[in-house]
């Protein structure tokens, strides 16, 4: 169940729960399988007019194990909404903020953001195994959480900050709202590393136009 934050004390007995700063849930997640992610899908584009102005894609690990099912399973989906740095701050939260939820209720977890295009291609080239010259300062997204924490069985297994990770900065710019700028080094390593092992090819599905038939 998907609720707003209450105190951890009063949660203490429960065996799982998660929070990212007000979004909280009780239910431990799936890893993603394809009827939930369309389902999350549909059920956001209806509630949000399509996201119209949006391109969403979704990429990393869990797109390409759509296309190459021997690899390694993800825990998570990661999902980029792609919008401009003058984004409208009051529709981008509520639709972050809707997508959470959603993926919550039918069992999956996001990794989700609302970047850049200058940000969408950094990425695009690093999937690929290329790092391209960058400017730190033009590397943008949007969050709608600034912490998130799990806890099973009462012990605390994660608790950590969106907040200023070496190399980056952030802004709230919006009550939940949160502005990242730039790249951790350590992201940078991870994703070259998952490409020179062939996890990752550069793959990605384009949420608004695909029929979800892949090639395997």
């Amino acid at each position: 169940m998907v609720r707003i934050k209450e105190s951890v004390l009063e949660l203490q007995d429960n065996t799982f729960y998660a929070a990212w700063d007000d979004i909280t849930t009780t239910t431990a997640w799936n890893r993603p399988e394809l009827h939930n992610l369309i389902k999350w899908r549909d059920t956001l584009f209806n509630l949000h007019n399509g996201l119209e102005g949006i391109n969403v894609y979704l990429v990393g690990g869990y797109a390409e194990f759509l296309y190459k099912p021997s690899n390694p399973l993800t825990w998570d989906a990661d999902v980029c909404f792609i919008v401009e740095e003058s984004v409208d701050y009051k529709r981008i939260k509520r639709i972050l903020d809707d997508s959470l939820k959603i993926a919550l209720e039918v069992g999956i977890l996001l990794d989700q953001k609302a970047i850049t295009p200058y940000t969408h291609s950094f990425f695009q080239s690093l999937y690929s195994g290329v790092v391209p010259e960058y400017n730190n300062d033009k590397i943008i997204y949007f969050k709608n959480f600034k912490s998130f924490e799990k806890i099973i069985n009462g012990n605390i297994v994660v608790a950590k900050s969106t907040a200023a990770p070496p190399n980056m900065e952030y802004e709230n710019v919006y009550p939940g709202l949160y502005k990242v700028f730039g790249i951790n080094k350590k992201l940078i390593d991870k994703v070259i590393n998952k490409f020179k092992k062939g996890i990752y090819t550069g793959r990605l599905i384009d949420l608004k136009n695909t029929d979800f038939n892949f090639t395997t």
